[in-house]
Protein backbone atom coordinates (compact mmCIF):
# COMPACT_ATOMS: atom_id res chain seq x y z
CA UNK A 1 0.00 0.00 0.00
CA UNK A 2 1.62 3.30 -1.11
CA UNK A 3 2.58 5.74 1.96
CA UNK A 4 1.21 9.55 1.64
CA UNK A 5 3.72 11.04 3.24
CA UNK A 6 2.76 14.64 1.99
CA UNK A 7 0.77 16.56 -0.45
CA UNK A 8 3.39 16.23 -3.36
CA UNK A 9 2.15 12.43 -2.71
CA UNK A 10 -1.37 13.03 -3.94
CA UNK A 11 -2.00 14.16 -7.51
CA UNK A 12 -2.11 17.69 -8.75
CA UNK A 13 -5.57 17.42 -7.99
CA UNK A 14 -4.97 17.22 -4.43
CA UNK A 15 -1.45 18.21 -3.44
CA UNK A 16 -2.73 21.44 -1.62
CA UNK A 17 -4.84 21.85 1.47
CA UNK A 18 -7.13 23.90 -0.60
CA UNK A 19 -7.59 21.49 -3.13
CA UNK A 20 -8.34 18.79 -0.75
CA UNK A 21 -10.87 20.77 1.46
CA UNK A 22 -12.50 22.07 -2.25
CA UNK A 23 -13.07 18.84 -3.28
CA UNK A 24 -14.31 17.29 0.28
CA UNK A 25 -17.45 20.03 0.05
CA UNK A 26 -17.97 19.08 -3.50
CA UNK A 27 -18.31 15.41 -2.42
CA UNK A 28 -20.03 16.18 0.37
CA UNK A 29 -22.54 17.70 -1.63
CA UNK A 30 -23.41 15.45 -4.41
CA UNK A 31 -23.15 12.31 -1.96
CA UNK A 32 -25.07 13.60 1.41
CA UNK A 33 -27.09 16.59 0.14
CA UNK A 34 -25.82 18.91 2.50
CA UNK A 35 -23.31 21.21 2.91
CA UNK A 36 -20.41 21.25 4.97
CA UNK A 37 -19.73 23.45 7.95
CA UNK A 38 -16.54 22.60 8.97
CA UNK A 39 -13.48 20.54 7.80
CA UNK A 40 -10.65 19.83 10.07
CA UNK A 41 -7.60 17.65 9.97
CA UNK A 42 -7.78 15.08 12.35
CA UNK A 43 -4.33 15.44 15.21
CA UNK A 44 -2.58 12.77 13.82
CA UNK A 45 -2.54 11.45 10.10
CA UNK A 46 -2.32 7.59 9.34
CA UNK A 47 0.41 7.20 6.78
CA UNK A 48 -2.01 5.52 4.03
CA UNK A 49 -4.23 8.62 3.91
CA UNK A 50 -5.01 11.83 3.95
CA UNK A 51 -7.89 12.05 6.70
CA UNK A 52 -10.45 15.17 7.33
CA UNK A 53 -13.05 15.27 10.40
CA UNK A 54 -16.12 17.13 8.12
CA UNK A 55 -19.60 18.67 10.22
CA UNK A 56 -22.38 18.98 8.02
CA UNK A 57 -24.93 21.46 8.26
CA UNK A 58 -27.45 18.89 10.02
CA UNK A 59 -25.06 18.03 12.44
CA UNK A 60 -23.63 15.00 11.11
CA UNK A 61 -19.80 14.17 11.61
CA UNK A 62 -18.31 11.88 8.68
CA UNK A 63 -14.47 10.96 7.70
CA UNK A 64 -13.59 11.41 5.14
CA UNK A 65 -10.29 10.03 3.31
CA UNK A 66 -8.42 9.80 0.10
CA UNK A 67 -6.27 6.65 -0.58
CA UNK A 68 -4.02 5.97 -3.02
CA UNK A 69 -5.16 2.53 -2.97
CA UNK A 70 -8.30 0.88 -2.93
CA UNK A 71 -9.49 -0.11 0.52
CA UNK A 72 -11.33 -3.41 1.40
CA UNK A 73 -14.44 -2.80 2.94
CA UNK A 74 -15.01 -6.24 3.95
CA UNK A 75 -12.18 -5.98 6.74
CA UNK A 76 -14.79 -3.12 8.16
CA UNK A 77 -17.62 -5.40 7.67
CA UNK A 78 -16.80 -8.19 8.95
CA UNK A 79 -15.39 -6.62 12.14
CA UNK A 80 -18.65 -4.36 12.78
CA UNK A 81 -20.65 -7.36 11.82
CA UNK A 82 -18.69 -9.25 15.53
CA UNK A 83 -17.82 -6.19 17.56
CA UNK A 84 -21.03 -3.85 16.37
CA UNK A 85 -20.74 -0.02 17.09
CA UNK A 86 -16.87 0.31 18.06
CA UNK A 87 -16.07 -0.37 14.57
CA UNK A 88 -16.96 2.49 12.15
CA UNK A 89 -19.21 2.20 8.78
CA UNK A 90 -17.27 2.35 5.49
CA UNK A 91 -18.18 4.01 2.39
CA UNK A 92 -16.73 4.18 -1.19
CA UNK A 93 -17.91 7.54 -2.57
CA UNK A 94 -17.74 7.73 -6.71
CA UNK A 95 -15.25 9.83 -8.05
CA UNK A 96 -13.64 9.08 -11.54
CA UNK A 97 -11.45 12.32 -11.91
CA UNK A 98 -10.07 11.59 -9.00
CA UNK A 99 -9.56 7.52 -9.57
CA UNK A 100 -8.22 7.73 -13.33
CA UNK A 101 -5.59 9.91 -11.22
CA UNK A 102 -5.19 6.84 -8.89
CA UNK A 103 -7.09 8.53 -5.83
CA UNK A 104 -9.94 6.42 -4.11
CA UNK A 105 -12.32 8.45 -1.90
CA UNK A 106 -13.92 7.05 1.63
CA UNK A 107 -16.02 7.97 4.19
CA UNK A 108 -16.32 6.92 7.93
CA UNK A 109 -18.47 7.21 10.42
CA UNK A 110 -16.99 9.25 13.07
CA UNK A 111 -17.12 7.69 16.59
CA UNK A 112 -16.73 9.48 19.48
CA UNK A 113 -13.79 9.64 21.51
CA UNK A 114 -10.31 10.62 21.61
CA UNK A 115 -7.16 8.49 20.63
CA UNK A 116 -5.75 6.33 23.58
CA UNK A 117 -2.52 8.33 22.90
CA UNK A 118 -4.14 11.33 23.84
CA UNK A 119 -7.27 10.37 26.00
CA UNK A 120 -5.28 8.43 28.39
CA UNK A 121 -2.96 11.84 28.85
CA UNK A 122 -3.01 12.69 32.88
CA UNK A 123 -4.53 9.62 33.95
CA UNK A 124 -1.92 7.80 34.83
CA UNK A 125 -1.76 3.78 35.72
CA UNK A 126 -5.30 3.75 36.24
CA UNK A 127 -6.04 4.40 32.88
CA UNK A 128 -3.99 2.05 31.28
CA UNK A 129 -5.51 -0.79 33.24
CA UNK A 130 -8.98 0.79 32.25
CA UNK A 131 -8.06 0.73 28.66
CA UNK A 132 -6.52 -2.92 28.58
CA UNK A 133 -10.20 -3.86 30.68
CA UNK A 134 -12.44 -2.47 28.12
CA UNK A 135 -10.37 -3.99 25.35
CA UNK A 136 -10.51 -6.97 26.38
CA UNK A 137 -14.10 -7.27 27.04
CA UNK A 138 -15.01 -5.22 23.47
CA UNK A 139 -12.78 -8.46 21.76
CA UNK A 140 -14.77 -10.86 23.58
CA UNK A 141 -17.18 -10.37 21.26
CA UNK A 142 -15.04 -11.51 18.11
CA UNK A 143 -16.40 -15.05 17.54
CA UNK A 144 -16.83 -16.04 13.93
CA UNK A 145 -18.88 -18.68 12.43
CA UNK A 146 -16.49 -20.12 10.20
CA UNK A 147 -13.81 -22.44 11.07
CA UNK A 148 -9.85 -21.24 11.21
CA UNK A 149 -8.85 -23.61 8.47
CA UNK A 150 -8.80 -20.75 5.29
CA UNK A 151 -7.15 -18.19 7.63
CA UNK A 152 -4.49 -20.63 8.36
CA UNK A 153 -3.89 -21.79 4.38
CA UNK A 154 -4.22 -18.41 3.20
CA UNK A 155 -3.02 -15.90 5.53
CA UNK A 156 -1.04 -17.25 8.03
CA UNK A 157 1.21 -19.98 6.50
CA UNK A 158 1.95 -18.10 3.51
CA UNK A 159 3.69 -15.36 6.04
CA UNK A 160 5.49 -18.13 8.04
CA UNK A 161 7.14 -19.58 4.66
CA UNK A 162 7.51 -16.17 3.87
CA UNK A 163 9.68 -15.33 7.01
CA UNK A 164 11.38 -18.66 6.52
CA UNK A 165 12.49 -17.88 3.00
CA UNK A 166 13.77 -14.59 3.99
CA UNK A 167 17.43 -13.63 3.30
CA UNK A 168 16.86 -11.17 6.45
CA UNK A 169 19.77 -12.10 8.93
CA UNK A 170 17.39 -11.03 11.76
CA UNK A 171 15.55 -14.58 10.81
CA UNK A 172 18.04 -16.91 11.24
CA UNK A 173 18.10 -17.28 15.60
CA UNK A 174 14.60 -17.70 15.34
CA UNK A 175 14.45 -20.29 12.39
CA UNK A 176 14.48 -23.63 14.24
CA UNK A 177 10.91 -21.70 16.24
CA UNK A 178 9.38 -20.75 12.85
CA UNK A 179 9.89 -24.02 11.88
CA UNK A 180 8.19 -25.65 14.32
CA UNK A 181 4.98 -23.19 14.09
CA UNK A 182 5.03 -24.12 10.71
CA UNK A 183 4.19 -27.99 11.87
CA UNK A 184 1.67 -26.96 14.50
CA UNK A 185 -0.45 -25.02 12.00
CA UNK A 186 -3.28 -27.60 11.77
CA UNK A 187 -3.45 -28.08 15.51
CA UNK A 188 -3.66 -24.00 15.63
CA UNK A 189 -6.40 -23.78 13.08
CA UNK A 190 -8.44 -26.17 15.61
CA UNK A 191 -9.14 -22.42 17.47
CA UNK A 192 -12.40 -20.82 16.93
CA UNK A 193 -11.86 -17.77 13.92
CA UNK A 194 -12.11 -13.93 15.68
CA UNK A 195 -11.73 -10.70 14.44
CA UNK A 196 -8.33 -9.44 14.41
CA UNK A 197 -6.93 -5.85 13.95
CA UNK A 198 -3.98 -5.68 11.79
CA UNK A 199 -2.48 -2.88 13.78
CA UNK A 200 -3.96 -2.37 17.68
CA UNK A 201 -2.04 -0.01 19.09
CA UNK A 202 -2.60 3.24 20.89
CA UNK A 203 -3.51 5.07 17.89
CA UNK A 204 -6.39 3.24 16.38
CA UNK A 205 -7.77 2.64 19.91
CA UNK A 206 -10.40 5.35 21.05
CA UNK A 207 -11.52 6.11 24.07
CA UNK A 208 -13.92 8.51 26.13
CA UNK A 209 -13.29 10.35 29.50
CA UNK A 210 -13.58 6.83 31.73
CA UNK A 211 -11.22 5.10 29.48
CA UNK A 212 -13.93 2.83 27.92
CA UNK A 213 -12.94 1.93 24.57
CA UNK A 214 -15.60 3.63 22.18
CA UNK A 215 -14.03 2.64 18.51
CA UNK A 216 -11.43 0.75 16.87
CA UNK A 217 -10.50 2.16 13.10
CA UNK A 218 -8.25 1.62 10.72
CA UNK A 219 -9.27 -1.74 9.54
CA UNK A 220 -7.69 -2.28 6.28
CA UNK A 221 -4.78 -4.97 5.99
CA UNK A 222 -7.29 -6.90 8.79
CA UNK A 223 -8.17 -10.44 8.46
CA UNK A 224 -9.67 -12.63 11.20
CA UNK A 225 -7.31 -14.99 12.29
CA UNK A 226 -7.28 -17.99 15.26
CA UNK A 227 -8.24 -16.66 18.58
CA UNK A 228 -5.12 -15.14 20.31
CA UNK A 229 -2.66 -15.05 16.71
CA UNK A 230 -4.37 -11.36 16.48
CA UNK A 231 -3.46 -10.92 20.38
CA UNK A 232 0.53 -10.64 19.64
CA UNK A 233 0.49 -7.07 20.50
CA UNK A 234 -0.53 -7.30 24.14
CA UNK A 235 2.98 -6.77 25.43
CA UNK A 236 2.57 -2.92 24.20
CA UNK A 237 -1.02 -3.09 24.97
CA UNK A 238 -0.12 -3.42 28.72
CA UNK A 239 3.53 -1.63 28.15
CA UNK A 240 5.10 0.28 25.52
CA UNK A 241 8.35 0.93 23.18
CA UNK A 242 10.13 4.31 24.66
CA UNK A 243 13.39 5.08 24.00
CA UNK A 244 14.26 2.47 22.16
CA UNK A 245 13.40 0.01 24.17
CA UNK A 246 10.58 -2.77 25.43
CA UNK A 247 9.10 -0.62 28.94
CA UNK A 248 6.96 -2.32 31.36
CA UNK A 249 4.92 0.00 33.96
CA UNK A 250 4.59 -0.50 37.22
CA UNK A 251 0.82 -1.63 35.94
CA UNK A 252 1.58 -4.10 33.25
CA UNK A 253 0.14 -6.75 34.88
CA UNK A 254 -2.75 -5.72 36.76
CA UNK A 255 -3.26 -4.04 32.77
CA UNK A 256 -2.69 -7.60 31.15
CA UNK A 257 -4.37 -9.82 33.40
CA UNK A 258 -7.48 -7.45 33.51
CA UNK A 259 -7.45 -7.66 29.53
CA UNK A 260 -7.31 -11.47 29.79
CA UNK A 261 -10.15 -11.52 32.46
CA UNK A 262 -12.36 -9.51 30.56
CA UNK A 263 -11.91 -11.21 27.21
CA UNK A 264 -12.22 -14.97 28.60
CA UNK A 265 -15.00 -13.41 30.64
CA UNK A 266 -17.48 -11.78 27.92
CA UNK A 267 -17.26 -14.44 25.81
CA UNK A 268 -20.05 -17.83 25.23
CA UNK A 269 -19.79 -20.08 28.44
CA UNK A 270 -19.05 -22.62 25.28
CA UNK A 271 -16.59 -20.94 23.52
CA UNK A 272 -14.50 -20.30 26.45
CA UNK A 273 -14.32 -23.88 28.12
CA UNK A 274 -13.08 -25.15 24.54
CA UNK A 275 -10.13 -22.31 24.70
CA UNK A 276 -9.84 -23.51 28.44
CA UNK A 277 -9.19 -27.64 27.07
CA UNK A 278 -6.86 -25.89 24.79
CA UNK A 279 -5.20 -23.11 26.49
CA UNK A 280 -1.46 -24.65 25.54
CA UNK A 281 -2.73 -23.76 21.68
CA UNK A 282 -3.87 -20.48 22.54
CA UNK A 283 -0.51 -19.73 24.19
CA UNK A 284 0.83 -20.75 21.34
CA UNK A 285 -1.31 -18.75 18.94
CA UNK A 286 -0.36 -15.62 21.29
CA UNK A 287 3.56 -16.33 20.55
CA UNK A 288 3.01 -16.98 17.05
CA UNK A 289 1.26 -13.95 16.17
CA UNK A 290 4.12 -11.92 18.34
CA UNK A 291 6.24 -13.44 15.54
CA UNK A 292 4.21 -12.61 12.69
CA UNK A 293 4.07 -8.80 14.40
CA UNK A 294 7.79 -8.92 14.55
CA UNK A 295 8.31 -10.42 11.29
CA UNK A 296 5.51 -8.35 8.82
CA UNK A 297 4.83 -9.56 5.65
CA UNK A 298 3.92 -7.09 2.81
CA UNK A 299 3.86 -6.45 -0.97
CA UNK A 300 5.74 -10.31 -1.42
CA UNK A 301 8.76 -8.87 1.26
CA UNK A 302 9.63 -9.74 5.25
CA UNK A 303 10.80 -6.77 7.10
CA UNK A 304 11.57 -6.33 10.99
CA UNK A 305 12.25 -3.14 13.05
CA UNK A 306 15.28 -2.71 15.09
CA UNK A 307 12.92 -2.11 18.54
CA UNK A 308 10.87 -4.79 18.03
CA UNK A 309 13.48 -6.89 17.32
CA UNK A 310 15.33 -6.23 20.33
CA UNK A 311 12.48 -6.86 22.49
CA UNK A 312 11.35 -10.27 20.76
CA UNK A 313 13.56 -12.26 22.65
CA UNK A 314 11.55 -11.12 26.14
CA UNK A 315 8.42 -11.19 24.42
CA UNK A 316 8.68 -15.12 23.41
CA UNK A 317 8.83 -15.80 27.13
CA UNK A 318 5.66 -14.73 27.73
CA UNK A 319 2.79 -16.82 29.36
CA UNK A 320 -0.82 -16.04 29.57
CA UNK A 321 -2.11 -15.80 33.14
CA UNK A 322 -3.74 -19.21 32.41
CA UNK A 323 -0.68 -20.63 31.94
CA UNK A 324 1.94 -18.62 34.12
CA UNK A 325 -1.23 -18.72 36.98
CA UNK A 326 1.01 -16.50 39.70
CA UNK A 327 4.36 -16.46 38.31
CA UNK A 328 5.56 -13.08 36.08
CA UNK A 329 4.52 -12.46 32.40
CA UNK A 330 7.82 -12.81 31.12
CA UNK A 331 10.91 -15.40 32.28
CA UNK A 332 14.31 -13.72 33.66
Amino acid sequence: MPPITSDNDLPKLLNTPTKQVKRIKNLVSEHFGSASTRVDRPPMQGMFSRTFFVTLTDKREVVIQFRTEKLDLDAFRVAKGSLGQVVPDAVALKDEELENEGVWVYSLERLPGKIWIHGVAGKGAEGRIAVNRSLGRVLSKGWLADSSGEAVSTKIRPHLEAILASPLDEVAAYRPLLQGFLGKLNEISKLPLWVSHYDLNDVNILIDETCEVTGLIDWELSTPKPFAVGLGRIHTLAGEYTGGEFWMPDEFEVAERAFWKELFGGMSQKTREMLEKNIGLVQDAVILGTLLNTFFWGDGKVGCGEVPMKALPKFLTYRIPQIRRDEPPYKE
